[in-house]
């Protein structure tokens, strides 16, 4: 296969995971103006059996892409719990050295899906995409929302609903399999466990649980602070007729955590229309970012 003109401008290269330098892939991540939690390689060994890579130069920009081995071939999986990836970048990227990224990918998959970051842009040549939103806030400034929680336990409503800071593993992953069912695979209690597991151990990963007044576990949040944000990982109900109470319980108390300080609360709303009208009346800010997909035969 001929090698596109876009690609030989860049000193892009396939690497797989065995030869990747994970602490130069970190600090190249670190540096990234366009920093993410989900591209840091503990969080890339927890939603994918192996990554791969396309690397620039000496760890200048990288693209993680994250594999599972299915039906006898290494394929492309990026997991629910990965909303953003796409290419992380020491300087400011360009719509073309994206594009040039996603090319060397199309080189060696004839199929994948893959998602980029908000900072990578949209609508590339012989791509699919989908526009997938999500919503940030800058918990620097003083919170708007009359709902706040104080402290740890709060009754609110009127129902007696409280918010319990710290929920054990096994919990969280038995609460999401009875919220979700079938709906959600082996692949993905995987990633959580890893993720819950690793975050947790060092420190900077907590679970927020909404319980009803007779202790009954009602509501999930899973939160990561990492470097300068705050990342609502999932935010979960199993009461539908109180969801929105039980979402703005757990938004209202990271506020009164986090609120003055300089850090980015950022959430996915996990297409819950509910969990959306929450953050949207809290005045989250909705950024589009693209979810890319080989469609056809590029060269």
């Amino acid at each position: 296969m001929k090698k596109p003109e876009e690609t030989k401008k860049y000193a892009l290269k396939y690497v797989t995971y065995t030869n990747i330098d994970t602490r130069k892939w970190d600090i190249c991540i670190n540096k990234s103006f366009n920093t993410l939690v989900y591209a840091y390689s503990w969080y890339l060994d927890a939603i994918a059996e192996r990554w791969d890579a396309i690397i620039e130069g000496d760890y200048e920009a990288v693209l993680p892409i994250p594999l599972w081995h299915i039906r006898g071939k290494w394929r492309i999986r990026a997991l629910s719990i990965v909303p953003q990836l796409g290419v992380f970048s020491t300087v400011p990227l360009t719509h073309e050295k994206t594009e040039a990224f996603l090319l060397a990918v199309a080189e060696k998959y004839k199929h994948f899906q893959i998602p980029l970051n908000v900072m990578n842009g949209q609508s590339f040549h012989g791509f699919k995409q989908v526009i997938r939103h999500t919503y940030n806030k800058d918990l620097i400034y003083a919170s708007d929302t009359q709902h706040k929680p104080v402290g740890i336990a709060t009754t609110a409503g009127g129902n007696g609903m409280y918010v319990n800071k710290g929920v054990q593993l096994a919990v969280i992953i038995n609460f999401l399999l009875r919220v979700y069912g079938g709906k959600i695979n082996s692949r993905d209690i995987l990633a959580m466990r890893r993720i819950v597991s690793f975050s947790s151990r060092s420190s900077f990963g907590t679970a927020y649980g909404v319980y009803s007044e007779t202790n009954n576990l009602e509501g999930l949040g899973y939160v990561l602070r990492f470097h300068n944000r705050v990342y609502l990982l999932f935010c979960v109900s199993e009461n539908e007729k109180n969801a929105k109470h039980i979402f703005q319980l757990i938004v209202g108390q990271l506020y009164s955590e986090y609120e003055h300080q300089d850090l980015v609360l950022e959430c996915c709303a996990n297409d819950s229309k509910v969990f959306e009208t929450v953050l949207n009346e809290n005045g989250f800010s909705k950024i589009a970012y693209a979810i890319v997909r080989k469609k056809r035969k590029l060269f």
